[in-house]
């Protein structure tokens, strides 16, 4: 051995293995690139405030053993409903989707659209990974779930001024899923189901009379100088996953794998509240500063009767399955235990 280290052939192949070597893992880290992105645009909340600071802070954790690269505002394809399916087929190896556009896909998502369940987003968010951590919520066959995060409750917001939501007979509502059109259905109103960029073109050309939209939504996509009125009514909420293709995930490192749940998961389940709590509080005061949209909320007995009316679309949907009947139970029981744990949050009204 003594004499092959002083081979001059030795050392010569020895240091080629060793460059080869080096050179293969160099390749590989910078190989290991994700591709990230969704249809909407990159200054929107979600994006600018809790997947960026999750990409962020994995590749820190991780000294960058992984890239990743953003594809926002449907550089990688438009269509709100072709989200999900970009990232189960690896087009996008992580993607922000809304489960409303695709229908049947997650059959206890709808959950999260009841009216009169969660009051704030970090409840939503919270229980929301809370049931998925559980098993409790499918739908997530070829791809793996980082994040669950969510809108604050969702309001109601209308093109003219109207006395009260429990009369809304003939109006047409732009509706996100099945549950807000049940529900805009029991107080007389035809829903229209459309995403937020089509609402916009449908409230400018008088198509619809209004619809539910989140507030940060409104804000977004640029909607608030199109309605006279905004109504806080807590019409659900509107859950957004963060979603990894299974694959993509399976050829990444132990490290990259758990600084993805460790900055995911509840973190961002808490990250996201505050900060969908702190913009609806900045958004409905610059409201109020401008006097534009009206800020309307519903007196005690309307509030009392919307409440009552809800009722039935809950038990309907929890009688759909005993699936479903039994995400629901689960859901109120990690919904009263958040509550207990964080006096701040205030009771519910579900039915």
């Amino acid at each position: 051995m003594h004499t092959l280290i002083h081979n001059p052939m030795y050392r010569y192949l020895l240091t080629l293995f060793i460059t080869a070597f080096l050179l293969c893992g160099t390749a590989s880290a910078a190989e290991n690139t994700l591709r990230m992105g969704s249809y909407i645009n990159a200054r929107s909340i979600g994006i600018s405030q809790v997947i960026r600071p999750w990409a962020d802070a994995v590749q820190a954790e991780t000294d960058n053993a992984v890239t990743i690269v953003e594809y926002w505002g449907g550089s990688l394809g438009k269509s709100p409903a072709k989200q999900f399916e970009l990232v189960k087929s690896g087009v996008l190896d992580i993607a922000w989707i809304l489960p409303g556009y695709t229908p049947g896909q997650f059959p206890e998502m709808g959950l999260f659209e009841l009216p009169f369940l969660f009051d704030t987003a970090l409840e939503a968010a919270t229980v929301g990974w809370q049931l998925y951590d559980a098993g409790l919520l499918t739908g997530f066959d070829g791809v793996r779930l980082i994040g669950f995060f969510s809108t604050a409750p969702n309001g109601l917001f209308m093109r003219r001024s109207i006395d009260t939501p429990l009369a809304m007979d003939g109006y047409k509502i732009r509706a996100v899923g099945a549950i807000h059109s049940d529900w805009l259905n029991t107080l007389g109103a035809a829903a229209q189901t459309m995403s937020a960029i089509d609402m916009n073109q449908a409230l400018d050309r008088d198509i619809v009379d209004g619809g539910i939209q989140g507030w940060s939504g409104m804000r977004t996509f640029g909607s608030f100088p199109l309605v006279e009125q905004a109504w806080d009514i807590p019409v659900g909420m509107t859950p957004f996953l963060l979603l990894i293709n299974e694959e993509s995930w399976q050829r990444q490192p132990a490290s990259v794998q758990h600084a993805m749940l460790h900055h995911g998961g509840l973190r961002i389940a808490r990250s996201s509240g505050r900060a969908y709590a702190a913009i609806n509080q900045q958004i409905r005061a610059a409201l109020r500063e401008a006097d534009k949209p009206a800020l309307m909320r519903p007196d005690a007995a309307t509030q009392q009767a919307l409440v009552e009316r809800t009722q039935a679309l809950h038990t309907a949907w929890m009688s759909g399955s005993s699936d479903r009947e039994r995400t629901y139970r689960a859901a109120q029981t990690f919904l009263s235990r958040l509550r207990a744990d964080t006096p701040s949050v205030s009771g519910g009204t579900a039915p």
